[in-house]
């Protein structure tokens, strides 16, 4: 009896129509003969219980005849102590996940792999996080680079993640994007090569993603396929084209924009008889002319006609131009510094405007040099943000040379916004900054909080300060203080961290 009679069964009814005696003498029938059918619904649901049962169990298993794979080889380093193995597991788990990148550098100085327990959830972060590989690979050992090889998804230890050309064509979106900031680390020129073969029939929202991969190895050799990507149909992909060309000093774009922004300033010395006078002294100044139209070669250059709330229309355009132009052209052909040109630029109709283009400029283009001036130049009462991403640009000690300014402010307001603002460090501290910021920390946490105080950052301090003073970190906080229940949380979750560090650094150092 089938299934399918079972159910005709239940839909008739018991009453109706009996259930039948197996009669059939393979092992299942057998034990179906051996149902009491006196107790008709009890009989009947014993029967398909037994059919269920035995369509989930009583298949053959699949035979794999492939040969099995070669064993792995021995391995030739030590393994992390229990300690510091206790403290991977931890952070692989979620447990202060932000501590894996140390524990992969004390193992690698160390010369100790992970242990076997922590090999596949190791292998699988470094599938998803791109930016953790060259960390994980020095610590999985012979067994973890065998056990790499036994699953594709894993390829990338290997430095490769299989196919190029395979993956390229048939891959998911993420899969594609992969292979595409791979290359352009390692050859740039085949990435570009992929890039182009497919790029009329890529979706539109996916060619700005994908061409936004340029901006790594990017080089005079990608100019042409940039310039081209200047007269597609999707904003997005303009954008990126013209930001990515603005890089290129040499590139068309860039010659373009610069005639065009010679004829828009003119540097007016101090000495001129033209310039102002600040503080009882003549400075020199910058002198500004507005474009007078937005032609379409300019807008296919990157310049938008329509301006954001806060600009004219003309003001607008020359933010753009200037943004784009080399800003060592300004030093180079004015014979002055980037601090003598922002003490300029600040007087006049235009300084909003002059301010915004400098700024612009040297987030787009990276300049080191600028970005020390422009940070110490920001105005009162700028845009919140100004100053984040000009610290992205510094030196570690050019930043951290300009933080200890801020953080010995003693204006509680100003001091109140500094938490995002140092939490931009993204460096390991030199044991002199590390004081500063407990200190700041600790004065911060004595204090009734005012608008704008912020407790979150403390966690992520606890990651950059030095070594050195891990221990100092634990002590001093002002826990009797009128504003301790505000910052208390925040102050308990970076000595969580801190203890973590300070457990982390003993074990490898100890062998443990």
């Amino acid at each position: 009896m089938s299934f399918a009679d079972l159910t005709r069964i239940a839909l008739l009814g018991t009453e109706h129509q009996a259930v039948p005696r197996s009669t059939a003498t393979d092992p299942l029938g057998k034990l179906k003969g051996q149902v009491d059918l006196n107790q008709r619904e009890r009989a009947l649901l014993s029967l398909a219980a037994l059919d269920a049962l035995h369509e989930r169990i009583g298949g053959r298993l699949a035979q794999d005849d492939a040969p099995l794979p070669s064993p792995s080889p021995s391995e030739s380093q030590p393994p992390a102590g229990e300690a510091a193995a206790s403290l991977l597991v931890r952070f692989l788990a979620g447990e202060a996940p932000e501590l894996l990148p140390e524990w992969l550098t004390l193992a690698a100085q160390a010369a100790q792999v992970a242990r076997p327990e922590a090999l596949p959830p190791l292998l699988q972060l470094g599938g998803s996080r791109t930016e953790l590989r060259d960390a994980i690979r020095p610590v999985l050992g012979a067994r973890g680079h065998w056990l790499a090889s036994q699953n594709p998804d894993w390829a990338w230890v290997g430095g490769e993640d299989g196919d190029d050309e395979t993956a390229w064509q048939t891959g998911e979106r993420a899969q594609r994007l992969a292979v595409l900031a791979r290359l352009r680390r390692t050859h740039p020129a085949r990435a570009r090569e992929l890039l182009s073969s497919t790029w009329k029939d890529e979706a539109p929202e996916d060619r700005a993603t994908f061409l936004g991969t340029f901006a790594t190895g990017l080089g005079p050799d990608d100019e042409p396929f940039l310039e081209a990507a200047l007269d597609d149909r999707r904003q997005e992909v303009r954008r990126t084209a013209v930001a990515l060309l603005a890089r290129l000093p040499g590139s068309s774009l860039v010659r373009r924009l610069t005639e065009r922004a010679r004829l828009l300033l003119r540097w007016i010395p101090a000495d001129s008889g033209a310039g102002v006078t600040r503080n009882g002294n003549l400075s020199a100044v910058v002198e500004v002319s507005l474009p007078a139209e937005c032609p379409k070669a300019l807008q296919r250059d990157g310049i938008e006609s329509k301006p954001p709330p806060g600009f004219g229309e003309k003001a607008w355009w020359l933010i753009q131009v200037l943004e784009a132009v080399p800003l060592n052209l300004w030093t180079r052909e004015w014979n002055c510094t980037p601090m003598e040109i922002l003490s300029a630029s600040r007087s006049g109709e235009w300084a909003k405007e002059l301010f915004e283009a400098w700024w612009r400029g040297v987030i787009r283009q990276r300049n080191e040099g600028w970005a020390g001036a422009l940070f110490d130049a920001v105005p009162d009462g700028a845009l919140p943000g100004r100053r984040e991403g000009l610290l992205d640009l510094m030196s570690p000690s050019q930043r951290e040379e300009r933080l200890a300014i801020l953080l010995s402010d003693a204006n509680p307001v100003t001091r109140a916004g500094l938490g995002p603002l140092v939490v931009r460090g993204r460096h390991g501290w030199s044991p002199g900054f590390s004081r500063a910021v407990l200190d700041f920390l600790r004065l911060e946490s004595a204090r009734v909080p005012v608008g704008g105080s912020c407790r979150n950052p403390f966690q992520d301090f606890a990651v950059r300060l030095a070594p050195e003073v891990l221990a100092e970190a634990l002590v001093g906080w002002p826990v009797e203080s009128p504003g301790w229940e505000f910052w208390a949380q925040g102050v308990d979750e970076f000595l969580t961290v801190t203890q973590l560090r300070i457990e982390l650094r003993t074990a490898f150092a100890h062998g443990r």
